[in-house]
Order: structure tokens, then sequence, then C-alpha cells
């Protein structure tokens, strides 16, 4: 008998505790200094931040560029590979299913020996602890191996967009680290920074 079984988006400040579960923010309040050299010393710090960003824009629009040439020279390769790839796939999800098959048809031949032991050992008059008891030590009691599992996602035909997407967050940094200096910037001129994190999604009250 045979039984079938049935974005993160990083921003600078974003992060995920879990995929399913609550998702936060770190947001920061800032606390100038009282000092008219201290503001002065922040105004720089903003200036900094300003050129900062622009810096970043133009080297994540030239690494885009980047990315997009060489997702464009490993495409044919990757195209050429995917057909192979594909196929030991499905041969690997057909040997999972024909393993799945054999655990399940010993899952319940193992599941009606037992059944049949301990129904006959019960009639008997013994306890059902008892038969419970010795038919562990007259049988291998089940499962006799783990069951088979099969976690691979089907391998995706290779595109230029998703190709040049994996190189573009692989090589490409979006914001260069720009509020983080802008950070220790802002503290250097004897202004306050608090962070503290708030849940954006999933929150629990």
């Amino acid at each position: 008998m045979k039984l079938f079984s049935k974005v993160i988006l990083y921003l600078s400040f974003v992060f995920v505790l879990s995929s399913c579960g609550p998702v936060y923010k770190v947001a920061h309040d800032y606390k100038p200094p009282s000092s008219s050299r201290g503001l002065n010393c922040i105004n720089g710090c903003q200036s900094k931040l300003t050129q900062c960003n622009r810096q970043c824009s133009v080297k994540f629009s030239q690494c885009s560029i980047n990315a997009e040439r060489q997702a464009k020279q490993l495409l044919p390769g990757l195209l050429q590979a995917y057909p192979n790839e594909l196929e030991r796939w499905l041969e690997a999800k057909e040997k999972y299913q024909r393993d799945l098959d054999w655990y399940e048809y010993r899952r319940d031949m193992a599941e009606a020996r037992r059944d049949r032991y301990l129904s006959h050992c019960i009639d008997k008059g013994k306890k059902r602890s008892a038969c419970v008891g010795s038919y562990g030590r007259l049988y291998d009691t089940f499962p006799y191996y783990s069951r088979p599992t099969f976690n691979t996602p089907r391998p995706k035909k290779p595109t230029l967009a998703k190709e040049a997407a994996k190189l573009r967050k692989l090589n490409c940094d979006k914001t260069c680290g720009c509020e983080s200096k802008y950070r220790l910037c802002y503290t250097s001129c004897g202004g306050v920074v608090k962070s503290k994190k708030i849940c954006v999604k999933n929150c629990s009250n």
C-alpha cells in the first residue's frame, strides 16, 4: 500500500529576525549638541552624508551595468548547462519517490504486524504495556531508518534579468555605509544617537 504525502528587503537599518516571525527595523533618535560649534560640525556631517549618497549612487549604477554585462557573458554557458542540471534534479526526485514508497510500505507492514501481535497478545489476557514491551524485544520497531526527504528546489531556467540580479546583489553596495558614517560623525560633534528596535510586520501586539 502506498501513501503519498503531499523579500527580505535589506535597508541599512532593517533586519529580519525570522521569515515567519516579527520583522523589526532599527530606528535612530538624534539629539544635537547645544553649542553652536557642535551644530556647525553636524552641518558638515550632513554635507558629507549627501556627498556619500551621491557617490554611492554613481558607484551602484556603474556596478549594475557591469553586472548586466557579466551576466550576458555567462548566460550562454548557463543555458547550455541547464538541461543536464534539470535532468539530474528529476532523477533525484524520482529516486526520492521510490525511497519514500519503500519506506511507507515497510512502515505499513511493520504497523500491521505490530497490530496483529498486540491484538493476539491482549486476547490472551495480558496487559497492553506488557504486550508492547514483549513486541519490542521480539521485533525491531519501525522505522528501520529515517523517512527520506527531498528539499532541493527545482532548478530554474537562467535568464539575463535573474543572473544580473544575482551578480548585483553579490557585488554591488547600495548604501556604502553612508548612514553609519553619518552617525559616527554626528557623535564626534557632540551629538547623541540612540538606537531602538521597532516592529513593523507580524507584530504580536
